[in-house]
């Protein structure tokens, strides 16, 4: 259902939940087309092959199954989207020439590229588009993330050999952003006829991209392959003419000691999920460049149950956001490596409100104070505040498994923090089943996550009355608040990106100003590359652009 390392937002205890041998290198090829030079000034070069050595294996080689990251880290070079999703949260033109959406924002019709082919050879048109999202809303698939992304779908209407209208029964915003993730890329239809080969990986996925997946051995690696003839890349990449190099290697390497290793030994080109603590070695003369963007999403985030006491209490709640001096938390453990979280999502978000910025923070004696008015007025032989002689005791609970090693030592910097002000945090591990039931029937204090995102619509699965854990969402916070609500809603049926962004950012503002959670630090995902590795990036989904890299030098 996870995997350790990484995890994307879906409706339902996933977003709770989440906060959760060594490869030759290939000598370069003989062919020596080029390009124009690189950001390096280097001149691209097609040829060679690249080994990426990563965390683990995705959770299905399906993306409409999937709800990895690894998924798409793996695959976002194999499967193309209907749009592209620019830096600055605009859309371009992919799969789809051009769209358009009904005043109602009921009917999104696109208009289809005809010159298309699944690497099977089969046309990618109007039907296999139909063909792909049924896939996605048939409970036989079990999608999860994937069928969240198509929002409130009703359906899809063929209209032209190459037109496609999707229908919603409401209006929903987000919906291009979901479009343009990998999640919701297109398999040959001829493919969907045996779902389960596509699920086991290698040459049962067939798609669109640049390149194609080629073999698989499970737990190991994935190989992939250029896929010739590719000449539909969105305005904006630099694979107009396909991939420039003839295939890349996905290695298994959990172990981040191994996996480092391997990258600086010559054993790997790229080497996912730098750990924080090994930046400022792997930055000083070591020879290999560090490509690395803030999270898209939430920062790592605890978040206050306001349905249970003594979190009912918004003055507890103020009481324990002023205990934490997240700036010295985040700067002691990360040494500068992450940055500070202060919303509920991050800057570098589309849709952040930086007027929240500043607008809290550490105050021992605000929270000291804030305590005395809630009652919590005197001291036990441990120094805990209490009232009426129970102690200030509050509980975070947490799923074992898949916590990393930084979550947890934020925890216990935690509960030293708030101790100081009379807090006892009790730390409460549990099994993947017992947190589910534990998040779903409310009896906790404290959850912690961190979970991605496309954009600020991310806010309403986190705090919309309706999307409690036990109902398909991750308001961890159990807040019920009309005018919260009344702000997602509008958010979401309008395509206005100014008013959306101000809509989101009241409900930045809010759910800080009632503390209804406590934002750390900002995770980042760092890949280390070699110096024969040109050309690699990350998108604006924080994908590597497996497709401009090239290898040379």
């Amino acid at each position: 259902m996870f995997t350790r390392r990484d995890f994307l937002v879906r409706a339902g205890a996933l977003a709770a939940l989440g906060a959760a041998g060594a490869a030759g290198l290939s000598a370069c090829a003989t062919d020596t087309s080029t390009g124009t030079a690189g950001e390096d000034g280097a001149t691209p070069v097609r040829g060679g092959t690249l080994t990426l050595g990563t965390t683990g294996e995705p959770d299905s080689w399906d993306l409409h199954v999937s709800v990895s990251t690894l998924s798409a880290v793996a695959l976002r070079p194999v499967y193309d989207s209907l749009v592209h999703r620019l830096p600055d949260g605009s859309f371009e033109p992919w799969l789809a020439r051009e769209w358009t959406v009904s005043p109602d924002g009921l009917r999104y019709t696109f208009e289809l590229r005809d010159d298309v082919t699944f690497s099977d050879g089969t046309p990618f048109d109007a039907q296999a588009v139909a063909a792909n999202f049924a896939h996605v809303v048939a409970p036989t698939t079990g999608s999860r993330n994937a069928k969240t992304l198509l929002g409130p779908f009703t359906g899809t209407e063929v209209t032209g050999p190459h037109t496609v209208v999707v229908v919603l029964s409401k209006a929903y915003s987000p919906l291009l952003g979901g479009l343009s993730s990998p999640y919701l890329g297109f398999h040959s239809p001829a493919a969907l006829a045996a779902p389960v080969a596509i699920a086991a990986g290698g040459k049962g996925v067939i798609s669109t991209g640049p390149f194609v997946f080629d073999a698989h051995t499970p737990g190991q690696e994935a190989v992939f392959r250029r896929r010739e003839g590719y000449t539909w890349a969105p305005p904006s990449a630099a694979a107009s003419q396909g991939a420039w190099l003839d295939g890349y290697t996905y290695r298994v390497l959990a172990d981040d000691s191994a996996r480092i290793g391997a990258l600086t030994s010559g054993q790997l080109d790229v080497a996912d999920s730098v750990p924080a603590g090994r930046v400022k070695e792997l930055q000083g003369g070591s020879g290999l460049t560090l490509v690395a963007r803030d999270t898209i999403g939430a920062p790592f985030t605890y978040s206050l149950n306001v349905t249970r006491a003594p979190f009912d209490d918004r003055n507890v709640r103020l009481a324990f956001q002023s205990s934490v001096d997240v700036e010295t938390l985040v700067q002691g453990l990360f040494q500068g490596q992450y940055g500070r979280g202060w919303s509920a999502v991050t800057s570098s978000t589309p849709g952040y409100d930086a007027a929240v910025e500043g607008t809290w923070g550490y105050d021992a004696d605000k929270a000291a104070s804030l305590l005395d008015a809630a009652g919590f007025t005197g001291r036990d032989a441990d120094g805990y505040r209490t009232r009426d002689g129970a102690r200030l005791s509050v509980e975070l609970a947490y799923a074992a498994e898949y916590t990393t090693s930084e979550q947890a030592t934020v925890h216990t910097a935690l509960q030293d923090s708030v101790r100081r002000t009379g807090f006892e945090l009790v730390l409460r591990p549990l099994d993947t089943p017992s947190i589910v039931a534990v998040l779903s029937s409310g009896s906790y204090h404290l959850g912690a996550a961190g979970p991605t995102g496309q954009d600020a619509s991310l806010l309403r699965t986190l705090f919309h009355s309706t999307l409690l854990p036990a109902t398909g969402g991750a308001n961890v916070s159990r807040v019920a608040d009309a005018e919260i609500d009344g702000w997602l809603d509008s958010a979401l049926s309008t395509t206005d990106t100014t008013e959306q962004a101000k809509l989101y950012g009241q409900v930045q503002q809010k759910v800080i100003g009632e503390a209804l959670i406590l934002p750390t630090y900002v995770g980042r995902r760092t890949y280390g590359t070699a110096q024969r590795v040109h050309g690699f990036d990350l998108d604006s989904q924080n994908l590597p652009t497996m497709d401009r890299a090239w290898v040379g030098g």
